[in-house]
């Protein structure tokens, strides 16, 4: 089952039927939803809809945080469920009664309002304590984390892990917002990302440590934040440079790929930055030429590979019948 799960979420959106009737073939993350429903953590509705913009209740959520952790729920609970407002003939009753057994949550208030629908925070601690994150080494990386997360709120660990590996995306905004409520589609997403590290080893770690790292850098990148951007550089040539010696396989030579690819974008912007345009194009010239080299290595990685070589594109037009290219100063 293991095996199964880490090979279907290495596999690219591809699918030849859908398992819900209101998702299309061209739905961004339609081979997301139909995942979750063959692994048994996301189903349709009774209408046989995944209805993913609906809001999950506390309940809703707590249920597939536990399934995604590979916890069983019992039909029925008989022990003692420490909520007042805790029906224990209601259907979540032995959800809620699981979850305190296994600490997926915490009994700190007399109250779980199950029918209260969710937020981010609380959806990311449900999962996160489901799947067994240790949360050790982030209690020191809250600092800086977003403007929206306090350096001392409850759930800004929560976030410093989900930072390191995207599981929620940091828009460019830099806010979080952690009492977003949110809905399924939000949910699946989160619950995919984070089952590529439950289910992975630490190269796998790495790897999707690295996808995060190239993804924020193209965020950064296309809001004009260059200064942003380039500080998640150096963190993908270190995590290219761990793969490359972990591992020898189309993974690692794409991922070194990528590495060329974003060192000479680096010194194009450098070069744009000092109107060194001649410069600035041969090495995007450069950078598309590995990034072209990652996309046939990796179909793994060859989504990054592809946005970068649009970006690429976007910059050398602005050279065609402009004096002001795109990211120029």
């Amino acid at each position: 089952m293991k095996r199964f799960l880490w090979g279907a979420l290495l596999c690219f959106p591809c699918f030849s039927s859908l398992a819900f009737f209101d998702i299309t073939v061209d739905d961004p993350h339609g081979y997301i939803f139909q995942h979750l429903n063959d692994v048994g953590i996301m189903h349709s509705f009774e209408d046989g809809n995944f209805h993913p913009e609906k809001l999950l209740t506390r309940a809703e959520a707590l249920v597939i945080a536990l399934r995604a952790g590979g916890i069983a729920i019992p039909t029925t609970f008989e022990g003692a469920i420490p909520f007042v407002d805790v029906d224990p003939n209601a259907w979540y009753a032995p959800v809620v009664g699981r979850a305190v057994e296994t600490k997926a949550i915490l009994a700190q208030s007399n109250r779980f309002r199950p029918e209260a629908t969710t937020t981010k925070a609380e959806f990311l601690a449900f999962l996160f304590r489901a799947t067994q994150v240790d949360f050790r080494n982030y209690f020191s990386r809250t600092k800086d984390l977003a403007h929206d997360i306090p350096e001392d709120a409850w759930y800004a660990p929560h976030f410093a892990y989900a930072d390191q590996f995207q599981i929620t995306q940091l828009p460019s905004d830099g806010m979080y917002r952690p009492h977003k409520l949110v809905s399924r589609r939000e949910v699946a997403i989160m619950t995919f990302r984070q089952l590529r590290l439950f289910h992975g080893d630490n190269v796998t770690k790495i790897f999707v440590e690295l996808q995060a790292r190239i993804q924020q850098f193209m965020t950064f990148l296309r809001a004009g934040e260059k200064d942003k951007a380039m500080l998640h550089l150096q963190s993908i040539i270190d995590l290219t440079d761990r793969m490359t010696r972990s591992q020898n396989d189309k993974n690692a030579v794409a991922a070194n790929a990528i590495s060329f690819a974003l060192t000479h974008f680096s010194d194009s912007l450098q070069a744009l930055k000092f109107q060194k345009h001649l410069a600035a194009i041969e090495n995007l010239f450069l950078a598309e030429k590995q990034a072209q080299r990652a996309m046939q290595a990796s179909s793994s990685i060859a989504p990054f590979a592809q946005n970068l070589s649009s970006l690429i594109h976007e910059i050398l037009l602005g050279f065609r019948g402009s004096d002001t290219p795109l990211f120029s100063e």
